[in-house]
């Protein structure tokens, strides 16, 4: 499994494309973080491209066009500042695996 910071913007989209976002988030990968209101750390056996594309087929539902994401994987030499103890703990145990 790896772990892929998304980065996303959904721009004009309608509220309920944000629940969306989450929700196929969570059918994909149901180990995950948020770490801002717009970048989520996600454990995933899916490559990022996939990831990239099963997150716009569930947005595309929502009228959300002008979508922006970037989806990475992070390596195990990732380095970080002011998360909290709890993200901190979840990032370090992803990592590890």
């Amino acid at each position: 499994m790896s772990l892929c910071l998304v980065l996303h913007d959904l721009g004009a989209a309608p509220a309920s494309a944000e629940k969306v976002f989450f929700e196929a988030i969570f059918e994909i990968a149901p180990e995950h973080w948020p770490i801002t209101p717009r970048a989520v750390l996600v454990a995933t056996g899916v490559s990022p491209a996939y990831l990239r594309d099963h997150l716009l087929r569930a947005l595309k539902k929502e009228d959300a066009p002008d979508v922006v994401l970037t989806i990475t994987r992070i390596s195990a030499d990732a380095a970080w500042h002011n998360l909290s103890a709890e993200g901190e703990a979840w990032l370090r145990d992803m990592l590890e695996e």
